[in-house]
């Protein structure tokens, strides 16, 4: 199979990348696959040969996190006083200072300072754990079974899966628990909001937010007005055809609010049915046209049937205006078709405007035969395996994230 070339719009580490440097100890770390995620396995549970296959096909089919890998990953448990600032808090500038002027002969105007808001927000967990018998994985080796080795490969293959599925892409509800009392990292459904989102749209199901449903780190969407993105919705009046007029017109507003350049340093992370609806708009506004000489048309066989005459050929965008277009299958929808997020690949100051931030490094945990922690430690005749990661979605720059949501095709 031939490789294809791959065009890189932001710089950054992947989730991928960031664990291949800093993993500990000896345990398998391939993070490429995926696998459903499962907890104890000996030769008692029923047909589990059979489960690690069907788990495997549905991860060949469900394995994809783009929206988890097109956020930056940021090291930040090495930073000191010296060093970048860490991401548990910050200050943010809020309101520009005044053009100030004077009479003549008049006196020097009072000094003036802008806005500072501190933004504070909580470590968020993700772990994986993985236990084995060691009756199974006896078998494993005499058998056609599955042992530990393999079962932690493709269980770790599955958290950055489930970190994006789960945490992410998934939505906010109405009532839906507080941030501080959430533990998995959070999605950016609240990380990408308005307060004014919060006061008048409407949840995936149609229902009216609740106030602090939209709040985020130490972020109160309805006192904190200054924190926010640029949401364009419908409000309770449901959904809205997307259309080339109404996405380039989000567009240009968005440009003259946010303070990224929109049509060069960002992203669009959206579903694979409001994808395909862009790439035709994009195709439509071009004027995409297919040009052969008529000796080029032929007709195809479809088993025993032809196709019409004709050319064999695609036109799709994979961008709209320069802007990359990332599909993804875990998206948020608050219509008929995936919302729209819009998300900064650049920084500011050095720091990246939105990103995945890690506190501590990737913490790995093993026991059972032949690790420092034995069967007696544990008090198991298994062997057990954890990963885990402390780490948030960080946004530095509200105003640099936008959000066009409530879209029907």
């Amino acid at each position: 199979m031939s490789a294809h070339p791959m065009m890189s719009y932001a710089g950054g580490n992947t989730p991928e990348r960031f664990i291949e440097s800093h993993v500990l100890s000896d345990v398998p770390m391939d993070w490429n696959e995926g696998l459903l995620q499962r907890a104890q396995y000996d030769t008692t549970t029923e047909a589990h040969v059979n489960a690690i296959f069907n788990a495997t096909l549905y991860a060949q089919y469900n394995d994809e996190h783009e929206w988890y890998n097109a956020l930056s990953q940021v090291d930040r448990f090495n930073a000191s006083l010296e060093g970048p600032v860490t991401a548990k808090a910050f200050r943010a500038a809020t309101t520009p200072v005044d053009l100030q002027t004077h009479s003549e002969g008049g006196v020097i105007s009072s000094g003036q300072t802008m806005g500072i808001e501190p933004v504070e927000y909580d470590p968020k967990r993700s772990e994986t754990v993985i236990e084995v018998s060691d009756l199974q994985e006896i078998r494993a080796a005499i058998e056609d079974a599955v042992g530990f080795e393999e079962f932690w490969e493709l269980q770790e293959q599955q958290l950055d899966l489930a970190i994006d599925r789960d945490g992410i892409a998934s939505a906010v509800f109405q009532g839906d628990t507080a941030y501080a009392d959430v533990d998995q990292i959070t999605t950016l459904d609240r990380v990408i909001a308005s307060s004014d989102e919060e006061a008048n749209a409407t949840d995936p199901n149609g229902n009216a937010y609740n106030d602090g449903d939209l709040d985020y780190g130490s972020i109160d969407r309805s006192a904190d007005s200054w924190a926010d993105s640029f949401v364009d919705h419908n409000g309770a009046s449901g959904t809205r055809q997307l259309t080339a007029g109404l996405f380039s017109s989000f567009l240009n507003s968005m440009n003259e609010f946010a303070g990224v350049d929109v049509f060069n340093d960002t992203a669009i992370l959206t579903g694979h049915d409001t994808a395909g609806v862009l790439s035709d708009l994009a195709a439509d506004r071009n004027n995409v046209r297919n040009v052969a000489a008529m000796a080029d048309y032929a007709r195809e066989s479809v088993g025993d049937a032809e196709t019409i005459r004709g050319l064999s050929g695609t036109a799709r965008y994979r961008d709209f205006d320069g802007i990359p277009i990332i599909g993804n299958q875990h998206a948020i929808k608050h219509g008929d078709l995936s919302s729209i997020f819009i998300v900064p690949t650049d920084t500011i100051r050095g720091q990246p405007r939105l990103s995945i931030e890690n506190f501590a490094e990737p913490y790995v945990e093993t026991a059972g035969r032949g690790q420092s922690q034995g069967y007696l430690a544990t008090g198991n005749y298994r062997d057990e395996a954890l990963m885990l990661l402390n780490h948030e979605v960080v946004n530095r720059d509200f105003a640099s994230c936008g959000l066009l949501r409530d879209l029907a095709e």
